[in-house]
């Protein structure tokens, strides 16, 4: 159904000038769902309703609603009570939708357009207004509904089924005012704002309020205004060829109506009505007004950087120049500077600026704490506001403050990179210029530097002003016969990079081994990789488009060579017998490399497991049969210290001696004689090797990186510390001492027969942990000699024999 709204006439002396209406038509409202209501309000034209059309023919204005329109909706339920709800316009089947429960009762409908959160109702009404282009808009246009009532209904319907329906009351005026002009200097010119003063009356507040019950509404009381300035949005503002202006106002009797109209370089004030006229709720009153006479404006706000008109990004330097002309003819009504900076926010903030992030905001007409900023910029003006003459503030000393910035507690990574300082100058006419100059402290070029690495085969390189934003960092390195360079791993804080070794990766022995089933994965290194011997190098950082330049390192290890093991010959000119307590008859808690277990068993009887031989000019290992209760005790040779009392029936290897590491060696060089045969001994019982099988002699050295020693304890009671660098990666999981192992190189004998002289055979490293240098630990190398794999648990061969000599690096 259609609604019809009350038509206002106005008095006949301005009837000529004004016109008045009031036909805007609403529709019917239709369910699209159970469980939903739906309001439809229809217009008699497609237009969106933020257009008013108005038919001066007949005095009638139509209007449609659009897809962002939005009711608030009141139903009350006579069983579920009152429901608040938005109902929001579908433009596809012209109704409002919205949900309201499904139930059967007696319903009461009333509606608030625009829709509205808050009670009391308030429907914002500022002198503040806006304007997309020409179009009107309906945010300052309260509407609202008188109740209706449905007994026995579902929701959204009649009792008999139909739609519920229910009109629109609008309770302000309208003033639908369209301006033209042909003054060729004006008419291009885009329009900024249209202010409409009524002399005497308030037309704008804070809100205009809706009374739900009467349909009734008034102006707030809070902020009254006599003057509504509708500004356009920007993007959108008409040319002032031709444009309108929409003002909602109260319904009232009016006396004088004045404009003033502001282009984008002119402005024109003139009266619409000198005498009283009426305006109803719900009326339409509208003019065209021909605009001639225009004023031009006082010119915009300039800003003017004078050492850099481009306002290209400077760096700040000492002695810099950095001075601003402005001006604001019309007279300065704003003027606020922002400042983007992460080290000058800290600053600020002590001194009670507004901070947000980085960004400084501050008022330097409003805000009294500026007063300390402005006595830092020499030329601001007394009294800044209302100001029209051209004046120039000097930055010159305040910018270059920022490089003082870390003796004032600020990080020096917070002063790299831009400081942005905004200056935005608004001047009585609304009008404002917004200039942002940029300055920047160009953080210290990447650097790059070398040290030697973890054995000396790799290196090392300090990475100091990687920004972290960047996107490519690369470190390269190469000899300087190569053309090829190689990248460095760079960590993923970009602050080191590593140049090391290739390593190959394996899990199963390449060795004769009885452990092949439980050897841990290992990695080998590959031959001729890594920083090598006798090398001049060249590296280089590379960061995004910067490249350092070339420097250059000799390899650390070309003159480096490890410390010698304590040669086991006694005819050799650097033995010494301190360091070989092996072939002593006491134990060798004292010895400071070689030592040897059980030689004195009781005290009572000679049980020597180690000895010299003059022939082979090195150790000789025998093991030792009949030997009470347990019958026999394997030939051993360590790197350590062994204990044993003398009525004790177990004795303690300390295995581990410290060494200082100076390089890495990729393999051990190992001289053996030895004589083994079926195992005929399994005094612990243990299921490693049987009776009647093949016995081993076992040889290996393991590089570790131990704090304390690993202690092994054999004899009458079942063994216990027992380990294998085979078999175990690190040994700090129990009671027994030890720790990471970094390498090892293994090797099992089972020569059956004495040569008459020594074996000779080069043992590569197994690698656990291939980037550890453990040349600062406290126990850095085993070397473990056994006639039979498995003497801690006293099974093997008794007549076993093996003779050791000297060990040597291999690189």
């Amino acid at each position: 159904m259609k609604h019809a709204f009350t038509k206002g006439l106005f008095v006949a002396a301005t009837a000529t000038l004004i016109a008045a209406c009031s036909t805007d038509d609403a529709a019917d409202q239709m369910p699209v769902a159970p469980g939903k209501i739906e309001v439809s309000l229809k217009a008699a034209l497609p237009q969106s309703r933020a257009q008013i059309e108005v038919d001066e023919s007949n005095g009638r204005f139509s209007g449609s609603w659009e897809a962002t329109d939005e009711l608030t909706v009141y139903a009350e339920g006579s069983q579920t009570g009152e429901e608040t709800q938005k109902f929001t316009y579908d433009a596809s089947s012209k109704v409002f939708k919205g949900q309201l429960t499904d139930a059967t009762q007696d319903w009461t409908y009333r509606a608030v357009y625009p829709a509205v959160d808050a009670t009391p109702l308030n429907i914002p009404f500022g002198a503040e207004r806006t304007q997309k282009g020409s179009n009107f808009n309906g945010a300052y246009d309260p509407l609202v509904s008188a109740p209706v009532t449905h007994a026995g209904a579902e929701p959204g319907k009649t009792p008999q089924g139909e739609a519920v329906t229910f009109g629109l009351n609008r309770l302000t005026a309208i003033l639908a005012l369209t301006f033209e002009t042909d003054d060729a200097t004006v008419k291009a010119e885009k329009v900024k704002s249209v202010a409409l003063t009524a002399a005497g009356k308030t037309i704008a507040a804070k809100s205009f309020d809706i009374t739900l019950d009467d349909q009734s509404g008034a102006l707030n009381a809070s902020e009254p205004s006599e003057t509504i300035t509708l500004s356009y949005e920007a993007g959108s503002e008409p040319a002032a060829a031709s444009f309108k202006a929409y003002f909602n106002v109260p319904a009232a009797t009016y006396g004088k109506l004045s404009v003033v109209i502001t282009t984008e370089g002119h402005t024109k004030a003139f009266d619409l009505t000198t005498d009283g006229i009426e305006l109803l709720a719900g009326e339409l009153a509208y003019t065209t007004k021909a605009v001639s006479g225009w004023t031009a404006l006082a010119a915009a706000p300039t800003l003017e950087w004078v050492d850099n008109p481009t306002f290209e990004p400077q760096e700040i330097k000492e002695g810099m120049s950095v001075k601003v002309n402005l001006q604001a003819a019309a007279g300065i009504e704003g003027f606020v500077i922002k400042v983007d900076s992460k080290g000058l926010a800290t600053i600020l903030g002590r001194m009670q600026m507004p901070v947000v992030g980085t960004v400084t905001t501050m008022d330097m007409i409003n805000d009294p704490n500026t007063e300390a900023i402005k006595s830092m910029i020499p030329g601001f003006p007394d009294p800044l506001a209302g100001h029209t003459e051209a004046f120039q503030l000097d930055l010159s000393t305040l910018v270059p403050l920022i490089l003082e910035l870390p003796g004032m507690g600020i990080p020096a990574e917070d002063i790299y990179g831009n400081h942005k300082f905004t200056l935005i100058m608004s001047d009585a006419l609304g009008r404002s210029i917004e200039k942002t100059l940029v300055f920047y402290v160009p953080a210290p070029n990447p650097t790059i530097t070398y040290a030697a690495g973890a054995w000396n085969d790799m290196a090392t390189f300090t990475l100091q002003n990687v920004p972290a934003d960047a996107q490519t960092v690369k470190v390269q390195y190469k000899t300087t016969d190569e053309s090829q360079w190689h990248d460095a791993e760079v960590n993923s804080e970009r602050t080191a990079a590593i140049a090391r070794p290739e390593f190959t990766s394996h899990t199963s022995a390449d060795w004769t081994t009885l452990e092949a089933a439980n050897v841990k994965p290992y990695k080998r290194k590959v031959a001729g990789t890594g920083i090598l011997d006798g090398k001049t190098y060249q590296y280089k950082l590379i960061v995004d488009s910067f490249e350092s330049e070339v420097a250059e390192f000799d390899s650390a290890a070309a003159n480096l060579t490890n410390p010698a093991i304590p040669t086991l010959d006694q005819s050799a000119p650097t033995f010494d017998e301190k360091k070989v307590t092996c072939y002593t008859k006491n134990n060798n808690t004292d010895a400071t490399w070689w030592g040897s277990g059980s030689n004195t068993a009781f005290g009572f009887m000679d049980i020597t497991l180690c000895s010299y031989d003059a022939t082979y000019k090195g150790a000789y290992l025998k093991s030792k049969n009949d030997v009470t209760l347990v019958k026999m005790a394997p030939g051993n040779l360590f790197s350590g210290k062994f204990y044993k009392g003398s009525t004790d029936m177990n004795g303690t290897v300390y295995f581990g001696q410290p060494y200082k590491w100076a390089k890495r060696p990729s393999g051990v060089k190992v001289k053996y004689d030895a004589k083994t045969g079926l195992v005929d001994n399994n005094y612990h019982k243990t299921d490693k090797i049987a009776i009647g099988n093949p016995d081993y002699a076992r040889i290996f050295v393991a590089i570790v990186n131990w704090e304390k020693t690993r202690d092994v304890t054999s004899g009458v009671n079942t063994p216990t510390g027992c380990w294998d660098p085979e078999t175990s990666t690190d040994l700090s999981g129990d009671n027994y001492g030890g720790g990471q192992i970094i390498a090892y190189a293994s090797f099992w004998v089972s020569q059956t027969e004495l040569k008459g002289s020594f074996n000779e055979v080069t043992l590569p490293f197994n690698w656990y942990a291939e980037d550890v240098n453990p040349a600062n630990a406290n126990y850095s190398l085993v070397i473990s000699c056994s006639t039979s794999a498995y003497g801690d648990y006293l099974a093997g061969y008794k007549s076993a024999e093996m003779y050791v000599g000297d060990f040597e690096w291999v690189y």
